[in-house]
């Protein structure tokens, strides 16, 4: 058995390789996109770079098989404004041998505690939070969606066993259109538009600059209470609608305004995974085109939450039923019957709230662990609910 850092392109080639080895008997699994992947560890990609480190590691086992692999990070930056210096681990994957297991941890903490951790979180990205987050502990019998994490049961009892710790729990809603009260919201809606100085604008990848800025206002305000909030730039909002503009539907992402400030948005987007099937993991010329095709004919296909904020000043003001409103066109219910709401902490009161009255329920969830390099941290999760 031996562990080997990525550092080349014959790296990377072993690191995606261990998902088929993985996943071979796993009919419905759907390989996350390799280039998207390996930009997150390219400096000229991530910006999280410019204050953090990264690396990659793969094991070959006895035949010289890659059989797991690992990735660990740190954001030195994020470090200095918390009470302990935490690292996280992600993209882990591994066949069902506890000593694999135990070499690559091994190998990522190792490595993390040489850089100064405290204490790791994992699995996380390392970057932007809403995507390839947490571990799937409930949900294995769907495909996964495009950029979420999808494991196998087993990894659940790798982390409890060596000593990761149950952290932060993040819910995946899921529900059909049709039931959505979509009727009693447009009542609601209607009231407030004829009395108020409210008006929901699409996004409009004309005026993208308008949109990012907005869409920055009402997410740092809404989501600064949070633990681990890091503000977001009109420029990251700016470049990441740039990059799914391919795939955008602008008809499922809007801004609502009140006298003309930014008070709440929602932003859905097609999961394009079931067309990306076919490509496992590659995207050249051939599955590209074949990509494109297959989401052009689509009939239907179901809508991904990306984001959904209300500014705290506008909470009471009936926000959620104008972008609810803007969503129930009778193409939006045609094109989407079924919408997978974003992704929440559970300790989101707020939105739990709000997505308990639209008829969805909890369709997979994910969990972050936390092991602790430094014994004497307290160990102090976010809150937790019992699923099924």
């Amino acid at each position: 058995m031996e562990i080997l850092e990525v550092l080349d392109r014959k790296g990377w080639r072993l690191f995606h390789r261990v998902l088929k080895t993985v996943y071979k008997d796993t009919p419905h699994y759907i390989f996350p996109l390799e280039k998207e992947v390996e930009a997150i560890f390219d400096p000229k990609s991530n910006k999280t770079f410019a204050h953090g480190a990264a690396t990659c590691f793969v094991l070959l086992d006895e035949r010289r098989r890659p059989s797991g692999r690992i990735a660990a990070f740190i954001d030195h930056e994020r470090n200095e404004g918390q009470l302990y210096k935490a690292g996280g681990i992600g993209f882990f994957e591994c066949v069902h041998r506890e000593d694999c297991a135990d070499a690559l941890f091994a190998a990522a903490e190792t490595w993390l505690a040489a850089q100064g951790a405290e204490i790791i979180d994992g699995p996380v990205n390392f970057g932007e939070r809403d995507k390839f987050w947490g571990l799937l502990v409930k949900g294995q019998q769907y495909p996964p969606l495009y950029q979420e994490n999808y494991h196998p049961h087993y990894y659940e009892k790798f982390f409890l066993e060596r000593a990761w710790r149950p952290f932060e729990q993040i819910l995946t809603y899921k529900g059909a259109s049709a039931n959505i009260p979509f009727e009693r919201m447009k009542s609601v809606a209607q009231r407030i538009l004829q009395r108020q100085n409210a008006v929901v604008k699409p996004l409009d990848f004309a005026q993208l600059d308008i949109f990012s800025r907005d869409f920055s206002i009402v997410y740092n305000a809404a989501f600064q209470v949070f633990a681990h909030f890091k503000p977001i730039q009109p420029a990251q909002v700016q470049k990441m609608m740039e990059q799914a503009k391919p795939i955008a539907d602008p008809n499922i992402a809007c801004i609502a305004y009140f006298d003309e400030q930014p008070a709440g948005f929602i932003a859905l987007y097609p999961d394009v995974n079931p067309f990306l099937k076919h490509a496992r993991g590659k995207l050249n010329a051939w599955n590209t085109l074949l990509f494109l095709l297959k989401s052009r004919l689509a009939k239907t296909k179901t809508a991904k939450g990306m984001g959904f904020g209300i500014h705290p000043d506008y909470q009471s003001k009936g926000v959620f039923a104008l972008l609810l409103d803007y969503l129930c066109s009778e193409r939006n219910l045609r094109t989407y019957p079924y919408m997978c709401l974003a992704g929440i902490r559970t300790h989101n009161h707020e939105i739990r709230s709000i997505y308990a009255k639209m008829n969805v329920d909890i369709d997979r969830v994910h969990v972050a662990y936390r092991k602790f390099l430094n014994p004497d941290i307290p160990y102090q999760p976010f809150e937790f609910i019992k699923i099924g």
